[in-house]
């Protein structure tokens, strides 16, 4: 999904040249590789103890130290590819914001994520940038193109954000272990889950907004908002699930959510797919 943020935001800008766009997908594709293989090797013990089977390292499927060998290849091509793109287009911004990007997400790794939602700020940070990345490919300068990709920017990184807090809800026993003071450890799942709200009910009112945008291809497009609308649902239906699905209290006293977190991140991954279908669709039709 990074490295289609990327193509999407080249889509979007009008680009044409196939190469730029290649690398800046492998640029993004091969750094958030190096990232998340890097986060497996740190997260071991929180994520043994949250049960998390959808992890290599705790199935047993790989040790410790291949994942840090991957995370090192895959983060070092990332960057190679970065430097290829800057050559191409004369431009080492690229480069720099592939670096610092890789810097950041191994200080994530290693130590941001314990702190109060910088995690949390990061990883949305890190969904919002590959449409800007993409549209800097292009080189845009026209606002019925830029504002756009600034728009589903923002969505991306709301959207994010909720979904990493709506994570740390589920994870929170498995947090205590490495000490990650997230929002839901610190303040409450409730104040979490709130947090959690506000966040897609914002991605859900930006979705609506380049349907009104004049002199753009979104203004009043139903290729665009027809899809939206059903990413949109997505998100509402997650937001009400959150809202009216409290926790149980057991006799043992131990407390029980009655809120399947998977699923609903499942639920938003697929909303976020259909709203990048929204943006790519309203572009080319």
């Amino acid at each position: 999904m990074y490295g289609c943020g990327v193509i999407i935001g080249v889509v979007i800008a009008g680009g044409s040249s196939y190469e730029p766009a290649i690398l800046g997908f492998l640029t993004a594709f091969f750094i958030q590789a190096g990232t998340f293989a890097l986060n497996d090797y740190y997260d071991l013990e929180s994520d043994v103890a949250n049960r998390r089977m959808d992890r290599p390292l705790v199935r047993g499927d790989m040790r410790k130290e291949e994942a840090v060998l991957i995370a090192c290849l895959a983060t070092t091509i990332g960057i190679i590819f970065a430097v290829f793109l800057s050559i191409i287009l004369k431009n080492p911004l690229f480069f720099l914001i592939a670096f610092t990007l890789a810097a950041l997400g191994v200080l994530y790794d290693v130590k941001i994520k314990e702190f109060l939602a910088i995690s949390n700020f990061y990883i949305a940070g890190t969904m919002a940038i590959p449409f800007i990345y993409g549209g800097l490919i292009t080189e845009p300068e026209r606002m019925e193109v830029v504002l756009p990709i600034l728009i589903l920017s923002s969505i991306a990184f709301f959207a994010g954000f909720g979904r990493e807090v709506m994570k740390d809800i589920a994870d929170v026993k498995g947090d205590e272990v490495r000490n990650v003071r997230s929002i839901a450890s610190v303040y409450g799942v409730e104040k979490a889950k709130l947090v959690t709200i506000i966040s897609y009910s914002l991605a859900v009112i930006l979705g609506v907004v380049p349907f009104f945008l004049v002199n753009t291809a979104y203004f009043f497009n139903p290729a665009y908002i027809f899809p939206v609308m059903a990413a949109d649902a997505l998100f509402v239906h997650t937001c009400l699930g959150l809202k009216f699905k409290p926790f149980r209290k057991e006799f043992n006293p131990k407390t029980v959510s009655l809120i399947n977190y998977n699923y609903l991140r499942k639920e938003t991954l697929i909303a976020l797919v259909i709203g990048l279908i929204a943006f790519v669709s309203g572009a080319l039709i």
